[in-house]
């Protein structure tokens, strides 16, 4: 039987640094990109969730951008610390490749903040990385799945391929040319399945990150240790 997880140790701050960042991150773009959606839903109705989710951060267009791209800087930031504590645990080899993705994403996330839809050219290229990163992520996650079922929870196995199977639409829609979607035609009535794709993308994304901070919460009351 594992010993209870000394309280008092660097390994159990890690364990909470992990949790609390990535519940934070969560919960700031969730508060962040639910703010934005109410008041764009003033302004056009129920066609907000049918346009990409990105365009919440044009600060010309989108009434509470800021918000919006605060949220995301913030968000951001979180994952970050969240992914160094992950990769301080040393959980294993799969778990280092893991942070290191989800360094990616998390990087990509403070970058789109920093550079939204207003600055096109910039937003693409760490747009696309952030469709790549997560890509990766959740690739990974399905992997050590396979390799290390003690480090990947059920929940956290189908939300990864969930995840996978949106991002891998995502990436054969995309126009590797211009690094950009199609333009949908809102005028004409037409589902923009890449917004809502994109949504879906951006929805499993947070509930990834929370899923994985229970998971690590639960991996640190059993003081799991990788056989390796």
């Amino acid at each position: 039987m594992a010993q209870e997880l000394d309280t008092h140790s660097p390994r159990y701050d890690l364990h909470r640094l992990v949790v609390l960042m990535i519940l934070a991150g969560a919960f700031t773009s969730a508060i962040g990109i639910s703010i934005s959606v109410w008041a764009e839903y003033q302004h056009i109705g129920t066609e907000v969730f049918f346009r990409r989710a990105d365009y919440l951060g044009d600060y010309i267009h989108s009434p509470l951008a800021y918000i919006y791209n605060l949220s995301l800087i913030i968000a951001g930031s979180c994952i970050l610390l969240s992914m160094y504590g992950l990769f301080r645990l040393k959980l294993g080899y799969y778990s280092h490749y893991i942070a290191i993705a989800g360094f990616w994403v998390g990087m990509s996330i403070i970058l789109i903040g920093v550079f939204p839809i207003n600055y096109l050219d910039e937003h693409r290229i760490v747009s696309t990385s952030f469709l790549m990163g997560t890509f990766v992520l959740y690739l990974l996650t399905i992997s050590l799945r396979l390799n290390h079922k003690g480090l990947c929870s059920t929940p956290l196995f189908i939300i990864s391929v969930l995840g996978f199977i949106s991002a891998t639409g995502l990436i054969y829609q995309l126009d590797w040319q211009t690094l950009d979607f199609t333009p949908c035609l809102h005028g004409q009535g037409e589902f923009c399945w890449v917004s809502l794709n994109m949504w879906f993308q951006t929805n499993i994304t947070m509930f990834w990150c929370v899923v994985l901070a229970f998971t690590v919460r639960k991996l640190s009351n059993e003081n799991y240790t990788p056989d390796m």
